[in-house]
């Protein structure tokens, strides 16, 4: 028998290599998606993954801790794209640093942000009370 701890993190591992690929496919095909899933949904998914390593790394804390955790997080990201100096302009341009950083402030992001933060949160909290971590 798996111990409790340990299905809840490889629960949330998985959650998270998924969340990954999705976001970026709709990033790189957009035209599978319908407007708003290719418009904000990369950025709902960002805050969503990030939820999920969250709740890997400390699987004891709360839901809703780690749902504001999160969503402030990202908050914290998207203000530093205000900053506008040379070399963070030119590290935000490389791939992967692109994609964590990314490259210009815009405000729609942040409600895409507490989306899906609340989306991670709404997740977990249905996973933890099903089957799947019993």
């Amino acid at each position: 028998m798996i111990p409790m701890r340990t299905k809840k993190i490889l629960l949330y591992f998985a959650l998270f290599l998924l969340s990954i690929p999705l976001g970026l496919a709709t990033r790189y095909f957009p035209d599978y998606f319908p407007d708003m899933i290719r418009i904000y949904g990369g950025d709902a998914l960002y805050a969503t993954c990030l939820f999920f390593f969250l709740r890997l790394l400390f699987p004891a804390t709360e839901l809703a801790k780690l749902g504001i955790l999160s969503f402030l997080a990202c908050l914290v990201i998207e203000l530093q794209q205000l900053y506008k100096a040379g070399w963070i302009v030119h590290l935000r341009h490389t791939f992967p640093f692109g994609l964590i950083l990314g490259y210009d402030f815009v405000l729609s992001d942040c409600i895409c942000y507490a989306v899906g933060s609340i989306l991670g949160v709404c997740i977990a909290y249905l996973m933890e009370r099903s089957w799947a971590l019993r």
